[in-house]
């Protein structure tokens, strides 16, 4: 059961409805019915508009502008978002892995809990330096070695930020326990 009550526009302060017009003016959420109140981590961050706003500016640098390709991004937030169990991560972005180029076997295995075997090195590399850091709270040192060898140090310190991004959205989607939305098919029969 959802622990948050959805904040309609016209509940919400001024800093509230900015960062709503912000999100829903995405391009992800153009389809959506004027109101609907904000899903996923959003729905949450929106009750804390600033601590919002300079998330957002990390996410968008990070997913858009970023060192890392689609395809990586994509990757390491399916990463985090399975071992957290945070649906709202899986539900969204591993259809959107695969639209980047990340082979659907690999996001299927990923949503099991197994482990993929990768024919891209840097895939092989994103995928082992984002579930050791994010499982274990570091990494071996074949895993850094061959993360910095396939991204370099700037990228690797991006990888990171997004691994910590995503954690940041999965702890907030199950503290909150905030549903997908209706109609979104729940990824993990483990959570049903």
């Amino acid at each position: 059961m959802p622990r948050l009550e959805p904040l309609h526009p016209k509940d919400m302060t001024p800093a509230q409805r900015r960062y709503y017009d912000a999100i829903m003016d995405r391009p992800n959420n153009r389809d959506v019915p004027e109101d609907t109140p904000l899903g996923g981590p959003f729905h949450a961050w929106q009750r804390s508009p600033k601590f919002a706003e300079k998330l957002a500016v990390l996410e968008q640098y990070l997913r858009k502008k970023g060192r890392l390709e689609a395809r990586l991004v994509e990757l390491a937030t399916i990463t985090v978002g399975r071992i957290w169990s945070a649906e709202i991560v899986f539900a969204s972005h591993g259809p959107a892995a695969v639209a980047a180029g990340i082979a659907p076997g690999i996001v299927e295995t990923i949503r099991r809990r197994d482990t993929p075997i990768f024919e891209k090195a840097d895939e092989a590399a994103v995928y082992h330096f984002t579930d050791q850091l994010t499982r274990r709270h570091g990494v071996d040192d074949a895993a850094y070695r061959a993360a910095l060898d396939a991204l370099g140090e700037a990228a690797l310190v991006e990888l990171i930020g997004l691994a910590g991004l995503y954690v940041t959205a999965s702890m907030t989607l199950n503290a909150f326990r905030i549903p997908v939305r209706p109609g979104t098919k729940r990824p993990y029969p483990d959570k049903q």
